[in-house]
């Protein structure tokens, strides 16, 4: 049985068919055309028509891939879309939540006399500094800005953008940071255009209310277990 398997599969090779085309006439495993075709010798007119084919299952499969990958991206940006509409507005109760969560996660918590907080994203900046000013009631007067840069060169353009997002004055901006430590010179492209802000506010009172808004998150968290 092997034997005439194998000789239909040499007759059909020599035919110029390709091994997905034997294979749907002969009920056989890859690897065995393999072994049993190596050494049959094809003329230039079957090996091109091998390629031929070959290179038009291939491009359907390419073909394929981008249908597949242009369907999943109208997918997404349908599902961006719609969830991004899930949000049209953020109460009080919100505000103060989400501002307790995102100090958790991204805060200095280990200073006794500050409340820090440090990030690249204006649009999280823009948020906490909403969240500071409405919710922990922090005086204008008492916000101070450092930022870190990678580019000396770029520090006052960095200050006039850091001070349109944040809304706070360039007079009350502290000298910036400027080392950039060696993992972020590996990944240098991806550096973030005008740096890192940092919002400092030297408040015992409110770091320490703060921290007791963590405080409770844990709590509750401990008891979700």
């Amino acid at each position: 049985m092997k034997a005439l398997e194998r000789n239909r599969a040499v007759e059909l090779r020599r035919q110029g068919k390709t091994y997905g085309e034997i294979i749907k006439e002969i009920a056989v495993s890859k690897g065995s055309l393999s072994y049993w075709l190596k050494d049959v010798a094809l003329s230039g007119e079957q090996l091109a028509r091998i390629q031929y084919k070959n290179d038009k299952i291939k491009n359907k499969f390419i073909e394929f891939n981008e249908l597949t990958r242009l369907k999943s991206e109208s997918n997404k940006k349908i599902i961006f879309a719609c969830t991004k509409q899930e949000i049209d507005r953020i109460s009080s109760r919100e505000l103060r939540l989400i501002g307790i969560a995102l100090y958790w996660a991204e805060g200095h918590k280990a200073h006794a006399r500050s409340a820090d907080f440090v990030n690249s994203d204006p649009a999280m900046i823009k948020l906490m500094m909403r969240w500071f000013r409405e919710i922990c009631g922090v005086k204008e007067r008492q916000f101070r800005i450092r930022l870190q840069i990678h580019n000396v060169e770029t520090q006052e353009e960095a200050k006039r953008y850091w001070s349109e997002i944040t809304n706070v004055p360039l007079s009350q901006f502290t000298r910036a940071y400027t080392r950039i430590s060696p993992t972020s010179k590996r990944k240098s492209g991806n550096l973030a255009p005008y740096g890192i802000c940092s919002i400092r506010i030297s408040d015992i009172n409110l770091i320490t209310k703060i921290k007791g808004w963590i405080g409770g998150f844990m709590a509750l968290s401990s008891s979700l277990v």
